[in-house]
């Protein structure tokens, strides 16, 4: 059995532990609400833009002259913006996305496509360095000091890397927030932009009224397209620092809650080599006074 100051260290390193992991629970969990209050906030513009787009395309306006619309016959340059965070302490949440983006790019391989890596989040910059996997760019993420502005300055980048033919398809590689409860990695294709894709709204927030376009609609649709993309890029950093807060503040409950049961278990065991000590102790008084009579 183990020594009472052995038992007593042990529990006040597993104490210290526990104050942390139940620290960083509490900043993950206010980090995680504001992330959800800035989706929330987020979410009429994207679903309006979607609507714009949708309404412009039932006027019949022509989207073969638009470079986003436009399908290369035999993709052959393929960029996968990944999106991971900074640190650790959070489950499986980067692995999830990196081992996604790794099928991902041996699937394109395999078709003989060359794959450009644009990877955001050290996690995974770590990753790849560690593995030796080239990447075309890599960032730090900004996680919830994102702004509307640097998603729009990725999204330009992507943007002129398609529209010049530097890129003939890119693809988002990130945790989509299915509910407040619930994430999963997902990869979606970014541009060429889909039809099915912006015509995918909520039925209750489609509405049907004939609107005027002014001057018309190939100026408004010009214009629109570029700022869906700047959007679609902010949602999916918002869902990802959201989904990475989420995760976090699960594994220190759990870290908390198993550092709770530890600290149980070894004050049992304390109490059990002290009293055993203490009989011990009885037992050579006892034993002494017997052998003096």
């Amino acid at each position: 059995m183990a020594k009472q100051r052995d038992i007593l260290n042990r529990i006040k390193s597993i104490t210290n532990t526990k104050k942390i992991t139940s620290t960083m629970e509490m900043v993950s969990t206010a980090k995680m609400k504001k992330m959800q209050s800035r989706l929330e906030m987020s979410k009429p513009y994207d679903v309006k833009v979607n609507e714009i787009i949708k309404n412009l395309l039932s006027t019949g306006v022509e989207t073969a002259s638009e470079p986003l619309f436009r399908e290369v016959p035999d993709p052959s340059r393929v960029l996968i913006l990944q999106i991971t965070g900074n640190r650790g302490l959070c489950g499986s949440f980067n692995t999830n996305i990196i081992n996604k983006t790794m099928k991902l790019k041996e699937e394109l391989e395999a078709d003989e496509k060359e794959v450009l890596l644009y990877v955001i989040g050290k996690k995974g910059i770590n990753f790849y360095n560690f593995a030796g996997v080239p990447m075309f760019k890599s960032a730090s993420n900004p996680e919830d000091k994102l702004t509307f502005e640097e998603a729009a300055r990725i999204s330009e980048e992507l943007r002129r890397m398609f529209a010049s033919g530097e890129v003939h398809e890119v693809y988002v590689s990130y945790t989509k927030v299915i509910s407040t409860a619930s994430q999963k990695p997902e990869i979606i294709k970014l541009i060429p932009i889909s039809k099915a894709e912006t015509e995918d709204i909520d039925a209750k927030l489609r509405i049907n009224t004939e609107y005027i376009f002014e001057p018309n609609p190939y100026r408004v649709f010009s214009y629109i397209l570029p700022l869906y993309l700047k959007v679609k890029i902010f949602t999916c950093f918002l869902e990802s620092s959201y989904s990475e807060q989420f995760a976090r503040r699960v594994a220190m409950k759990n870290a908390t809650d198993a550092s709770t049961d530890m600290i149980r278990e070894l004050t049992i065991s304390y109490n059990r080599a002290r009293q055993a000590k203490i009989t011990n102790e009885i037992a050579e008084i006892v034993g002494g006074a017997a052998a003096l009579e």
